[in-house]
């Protein structure tokens, strides 16, 4: 085993001085966190390519150092850039933003790590106007690969994004490349088109793991449809989750509605809409419920809303015109908007003359929140909703919408459920009532990612400078997780904070990761401690 110094001269002559950093602002720098509590690298290095990811790894096994691979460090409150431990080697693959190939014919595009949203969908829009892809509220610079590496989810028809990923190129712990399915074998015609190869399939090794550094994948696109709406359900009644659930499930199974499917709480949808409203609560937090009821009645937003895409053919005999009555029928009772480009593009027109005359306040208050929501549908990456994490800042019209520049902490509690209204209902009042015990708001969204299950998105914010705030976090989402796991409900994802209760829940499965980890990687380089004991 050499010593740090010897390992950086050797990173240093494999990847450049300037791409081995030590120095204390930038050591700083990634030990930024939005959890309550936060790990310091030993360095961070920044690739260009896989062939350098294969040095760096050779590097660490040799020197027996830690590596902790991100691709681009925004996984805001599921760990964001911090590794689970002090000491290791931050590997930021930013750099490795290189779009190998886009079929326009079979919808994919093959990616490094470090490409963004924003970069994604600027070279569709300017090369492969007719493909869409599928974007998360987590911002334009966010990593389309890393999101889909830990199970995110999106608005679109390919919006389950690691189902729509595969034929992986991933580097090993000795060094070596693993190529999954059909990429396994030297020009198979098929490694793009159809992921699970021949034999085991081995992409879920490299999902929600540390069993290697990916450094390539295919992703799936959309063909931009003949036609396009964006429908929006919401109700009043806080009481109906239930039956809105148990509506819009059948509607997903038949394969009516082909997007996930959102439903969100008022407080999740005011949240990026408005400051938090302290003088109106005196300072206090949650937000009473006279207060909230006031903000949900002047917005004119629902106790519950809902969204989702319709992707079709058009025309009055077209898909999206039967999928619309279809709605209409299923949601009786409920209110219910379909908007297109042609009425939004109307909409935008026609507010500044209005406002002019003094009419159009609710659609002046509406079309900021509908807005992004409608560009998500159709694959537009946004940064509207980080200002949901900021809204309890009073600096949140800064210009920087990075919580990691406000020390905003965030902490996701994510359960899954079937979907059901039962289950919906059971959810909520699980994590309401622990939530105001801590004093937090609860903010939810419910999403049918699959036509069978329930991906539920939840969060609360505190101020990282303020330790009782911080305190109240951890207390929060500790008693949130062992609550959830009590009743049958683990998270689709977490952070480093749950992982040890996933490894209590679970014993034998984790157990299993564990040995297989150590089959791969018996040294424990890459990412110690994530996910996988």
């Amino acid at each position: 085993m050499l010593d740090w110094a010897t390992a950086k001269s050797e990173l240093i002559a494999a990847l450049g001085a300037e791409h081995v950093r030590d120095d204390a602002e930038t050591i700083a720098r990634y030990a930024r966190t939005t959890l309550p509590a936060t790990t310091t690298p030993r360095s961070i290095v920044y690739p260009f390519d896989t062939a350098q990811v294969q040095q760096v790894v050779r590097i660490a096994k040799r020197c027996g150092l830690s590596l902790y691979p991100i691709s681009r460090g925004r996984n805001w409150g599921y760990g964001d850039r911090t590794a689970p431990s002090d000491g290791q080697i931050v590997v930021d693959l930013a750099r490795m933003n290189q779009i190998y190939e886009v079929n326009e014919t079979l919808c994919y595009a093959v990616i490094e790590p470090g490409v963004t949203q924003a970069q994604l969908y600027q070279y569709l829009r300017q090369n492969f106007p007719n493909l869409w892809m599928d974007a998360t509220g987590a911002g334009p610079e966010s990593s389309v690969l890393g999101n889909a590496l830990d199970r995110g989810f999106g608005h679109t028809p390919v919006g389950d994004h690691y189902h729509q990923t595969g034929a992986l190129e991933a580097v090993l712990a000795d060094g070596r490349i693993l190529r999954t399915g059909y990429g396994a074998f030297a020009g198979a015609q098929a490694t793009h088109a159809y992921p699970y190869g021949v034999g085991p399939v081995l992409d879920g090794l490299f999902s929600q793991s540390n069993f290697g550094i990916v450094t390539r994948a295919t992703v799936g696109l959309m063909p931009r449809p003949e036609s396009f709406s964006a429908f929006f359900v919401s109700t009043p009644d806080a009481s109906k989750l239930a039956d809105l659930v148990d509506r819009l499930t059948p509607l997903r199974l038949q394969g009516l509605l082909r997007s996930a499917v959102h439903i969100a709480n008022d407080v999740r949808v005011f949240s990026s809409r408005i400051a938090y409203p302290y003088d109106r609560t005196g300072g206090r937090t949650p937000i009473p419920p006279e207060v909230r009821s006031a903000i949900v009645r002047e917005l004119d937003i629902g106790a519950w809303n809902v969204s989702g895409g319709i992707y079709g053919t058009g025309g009055a005999g077209g898909t999206v015109a039967a999928i619309k009555r279809a709605i209409r029928t299923a949601m009786r009772g409920y209110r219910v908007i379909f908007l297109g480009d042609r009425m939004l593009a109307t909409a935008q027109r026609a507010l500044p003359r209005l406002k002019k005359l003094g009419f159009a306040a609710k659609a002046a208050e509406l079309l900021p929140i509908i807005e992004p929501a409608y560009g998500l549908l159709k694959g537009v990456p946004s940064d509207e909703f980080l200002k949901g994490v900021l809204w309890m800042k009073s600096n949140r019209a800064s210009a920087s919408l990075d919580p990691l520049d406000h020390q905003v902490g965030l902490v996701w509690a994510s359960p899954t459920a079937p979907a059901t209204g039962e289950h919906a209902c059971r959810i909520r009042d699980i994590m309401e009532p622990i939530y105001h015990k801590h004093g937090f708001d609860f903010l939810i969204t419910m999403t049918l990612v699959t036509s069978r299950a329930l991906c539920c998105v939840s969060n609360f914010t505190f101020d990282r400078n303020d330790a009782a705030q911080t305190q109240r976090a951890q207390d929060c989402y500790s008693e949130l997780m062992a609550a959830l796991l009590k009743e049958g409900y683990p998270p689709y994802r977490t952070g480093p904070g749950g992982y040890a209760k996933l490894h209590e829940a679970a014993p034998d499965f984790f157990d299993t990761c564990a040995k297989l980890r150590s089959a791969l990687d018996p040294q424990g380089i890459i990412a110690p401690g994530r996910y996988v004991p």
